[in-house]
């Protein structure tokens, strides 16, 4: 899940990106419970950094078949 797609090294935009990510759910839940009101323009620049960090490549990752060695040879 941190590692790239190429050479398989670890990618600290990934980790610090799911930070982010839960940081963003946390503050949403927080501000559902009405602990505090949290600034929309503020939310939508987290969520923005966020989604950038992990990169639209980890998501393609969970939804593509991963290929299989074939057992027949």
């Amino acid at each position: 899940m941190f590692t790239e797609n190429k050479g398989g090294k670890f990618s600290s935009k990934k980790f610090w990106g799911h930070i982010f990510m839960l940081l963003i759910g946390v503050s949403y839940a927080c501000d559902g419970l009405d602990w505090y009101e949290i600034n929309n323009h503020l939310f939508d620049s987290m969520l923005i950094a966020g989604t950038t960090l992990i990169g639209l490549n980890s998501i393609r990752s969970f939804f593509t078949k991963k290929d299989t060695p074939d057992e027949t040879k």
